[in-house]
């Protein structure tokens, strides 16, 4: 039996709109799109709160599997998620199952796209004149190859998603930049080459990409005057980094063995988390974000309080091949040639497998605000309190970041700084 590679499910930042992309690449591609508009219903606040919670939990289940390697990591679980439940929308048997457990999806297929498409139109308010906020998936198949309609009608309805054609047999490279090119459009130019030349090869049958741009400016912007160096303590010693400063009041916690403050962005909808753990306590706060509690109850309890708040600027360029991570988390058998279900795609059980799964995140930190994928920005009102010495916040050694949609709770980007 010929085994056909589902190739690379290609997550990463992605940039404005949800619309169609024009043609790109030397290969002629035809945009088809099931006979179904994108659903506009709600679904219900269960369904919801079960997708938030589950994708939260996965977001630092995630980023705690990828962290191991990295000193500095950024990613956009969001992204890593949707692309993911595309794919699962045609897993059957043990693999979905596999699939649902790692990815830690409670809800089922049929409800499951449905509270996507509902968190993406909800994302969608977010935007605004101080936030833009672009979210778009892809499907590009093997021209000639035979993909069931309901699968199709699926990631038309609930993801927005039409099918391109691509000729991966006779011309992977060509099909590559064509698939390149429309990321690159998608994200302001931030990720110009999510697949390498090993990503795509003729035994490609579908890529499915999802994409996410943000960019976001602080509530309250830090002034060029008041970033000057300062020493962050990495593993590898003491370094001198520009770091950012300013005294205002915050939402902050004091947890056990952390601090948590959290930096809103204008339009009152996201916002930029730190959490720094107690010295030489980076792993032991890992542990706890990837645990049942996940970084919202962690989070839960901030108050606002008058901070003295030290941050080094950032700059993460990261690109991953998940597949390792993911088979770690739970579901190798996606990725197993032969003994992987995603007969609800295209073919018989066996013939399509999980090859990779590309996710590439460029994130920014600065004096005006964030550049990134995806997420919007909660305000916090600068009322007046008592007067009190402000409390040191003082971001000088490695630490954790999530960057969130306070209102759906949603996880769009985090990660892990060791070494600015």
């Amino acid at each position: 039996m010929r085994l056909r590679a589902l190739a690379a499910i290609g997550t990463f930042l992605l940039a404005a709109g949800c619309g169609s992309a024009g043609e790109a690449g030397s290969v002629t591609q035809h945009l088809v799109r099931a006979d179904v508009p994108r659903a506009a219903e709600s679904v219900s606040q269960a369904d919801a709160a079960a997708l938030r919670d589950g994708n939260a939990l996965f977001a630092c289940r995630l980023l705690a599997e990828v962290a191991r390697g990295s000193p500095n990591v950024a990613l956009s679980p969001a992204s890593v998620s949707q692309a993911m439940s595309m794919a699962f929308a045609g897993a059957h048997g043990t693999t979905a199952t596999q699939m649902a457990d790692a990815l830690d999806f409670g809800l089922p297929p049929d409800r499951l796209g449905a509270a996507f498409n509902a968190a993406d139109r909800a994302l969608g308010e977010v935007n605004g004149p101080d936030v833009t906020l672009g979210v778009a998936n892809a499907l590009y198949g093997q021209v000639g190859q035979r993909f069931r309609e309901a699968f199709l009608r699926v990631l038309a309805r609930d993801y927005g998603a039409g099918l391109r054609t691509a000729d991966f047999e006779r011309a992977a490279e060509a099909a590559r930049a064509q698939i390149n090119a429309w990321v690159s459009e998608q994200t302001r130019d931030k990720i110009p080459e999510l697949l390498g030349p090993g990503d795509v090869d003729p035994s490609t049958r579908l890529m499915l990409v999802n994409a996410v741009y943000l960019k976001a400016r602080w509530l309250a912007p830090f002034t060029k005057q008041s970033t000057f160096p300062a020493v962050f303590h990495a593993p590898s010693g003491a370094v001198n980094v520009p770091t950012m400063h300013q005294t205002g009041t915050f939402a902050y916690r004091q947890g056990a063995g952390y601090q948590a403050l959290e930096l809103p962005y204008r339009g009152g909808r996201l916002a930029f988390d730190i959490l720094l753990p107690s010295p030489g306590g980076l792993q032991s706060l890992l542990a706890r974000l990837g645990g049942d509690d996940g970084p919202l109850m962690l989070l839960d309890g901030l108050r606002r309080q008058r901070v003295q708040l030290a941050l080094p600027k950032l700059r993460i360029d990261t690109r991953f091949e998940l597949a390792s991570a993911l088979k770690a988390l739970g579901m190798g058998l996606a990725f197993e040639p032969g003994g992987a279900d995603l007969s609800g795609i295209a073919g018989k059980p066996g013939d399509l497998y999980i090859k990779s799964v590309v996710h590439e995140a460029y994130l920014t930190v600065d004096e005006a605000g964030t550049e990134a994928a995806a997420a919007t920005g909660v305000g916090i009102s600068a009322a007046a309190l008592p007067a009190q010495p402000p409390i040191d916040f003082v971001v000088d050694r490695p630490f954790a970041f999530v960057l969130r949609d306070v209102k759906t709770g949603a996880v769009l980007f985090a990660g892990v700084v060791s070494r600015p």
